[in-house]
Formats: structure tokens, sequence, C-alpha cells
């Protein structure tokens, strides 16, 4: 199972353990915690440094106008892949008239996109009567390509290494197994510091949202 913030073996360093195909636990279960807890701090930070899919993310049309560019529409994510619809991207229309939803790109007269910043502007619509949940809009964004994260910050990989790292300290009945702890070693007093760090992590990297 493909990891992309850190590696089984970032994990197996910082808890000074070997984690192997036949360990306790072994490397297929580290993997698939890297996994989840990847998709926690992508949730949590509102950003991802890989590849994703937003789908069917619903706007309305703004009663704002940008002079050469059109009317804007305010994506929930930056750094934005080059929209295609060979890879399944879509800017959708409502059709109030056929109640169908009419899928325009291909057609550059209608749209021009800042993928860095994350906005669609829509030309032609600045005297729409129908503007609620009129666009709809199916994207890619997050790690490498064109306006991407092609590198994953040092902070990013140290706060999935210790998030895991934890869970795999919680989900261990049986510390025997575990070559961890010793004399004068506090793991509890370990994880708070994680935690910190963690939390700290998440707090610089979330995004900022705002509501138009």
């Amino acid at each position: 199972m493909a990891t992309t913030y850190c590696s089984v073996e970032d994990v197996a360093d910082l808890l000074r353990i070997p984690i192997t195909a036949t360990s306790i636990p072994n490397k297929a279960q580290i993997e698939k915690i890297i996994n989840r807890k990847e998709d926690e701090f992508d949730r949590r930070t509102g950003h991802a440094w890989r590849l994703k899919t937003k789908t069917r993310e619903l706007h309305d049309l703004p009663l704002l106008y940008t002079f050469g560019w059109g009317t804007p529409v305010f994506l929930q994510h930056r750094n934005v892949y080059d929209l295609n619809t060979s890879e399944g991207d879509k800017i959708e229309i409502w059709q109030g008239s056929s109640s169908t939803w009419e899928n325009i790109i291909g057609n550059s007269q209608w749209y021009d996109a800042n993928y860095e910043r994350g906005v669609i502007h829509l030309r032609g619509f600045i005297f729409s009567i129908l503007r609620k949940n009129r666009v709809r809009v199916t994207y890619r964004y997050g790690g490498e390509g064109y306006a991407g994260d092609a590198t994953i910050p040092y902070d990013v990989e140290d706060c999935v290494v210790k998030m895991t790292a934890i869970d795999v300290l919680n989900g261990s009945l049986r510390m025997d197994r575990l070559p961890i702890g010793g004399s004068g070693v506090d793991l509890e007093s370990i994880k708070k510091d994680w935690r910190g760090d963690i939390e700290k992590c998440i707090e610089n990297r979330r995004e900022v949202f705002t509501i138009t």
C-alpha cells in the first residue's frame, strides 16, 4: 500500500524498532495506519501534498465581476491541476430550462482559471438571474504537477510520522512484543510531547477560508 507523507522506515526510526513484513506490527499494518493519518492530516489542514480529487463541489454564482476575467468562483482548494476532461475534471453549469448539468470544459470562451489560487472565472454570466447552486466543479489538487506541491515539507512528514507512532503505541496491546520502554522511559509523557508537536504543525498548516 503506497504512502506519501512518510515511509514505514521513518516510523521505525522514530520508535527505534525493526518493522518488516513479518514483524509485530508488520509493514502492511504500519502502511494502513500511515494512510489513515494522511487522510486525517489533509482533512484537518484543508490542504494536501498528494494528488486528490474533489467531486461535484457546489457553488453559487456571486454578484462579482473581474474585468477581463469574468465572474469568480472560489474553489475550496488551491494548487489545482490543469482542468482536463480526460482526467475526469468538470465545470458543470446548471441549465434550469432542461434540468441538466452542462460541462463547459474544453470551451475556453466560457471560462478561465487561476490554478495557483484555485479560482475559476466564468464569462457570460454577469446578468444571469439563476445564481443559487449554479456551478458544480470536479477537479484535482495537491501533489506533483502544475501548480502542485511537489515536495513534502519536513514538518508535515514529522507530523504524520508522530501521528502514526502514537497510534502504533496505543494499539500495542502486547507491549512485551514491542522492544520499547525500560527504566526511566515514560511513554505517556513522550506521546504527550508528540501530540503537542502534531497540533502545532496542523495549526501552522491549516488553510484559511474566506466566506463570500
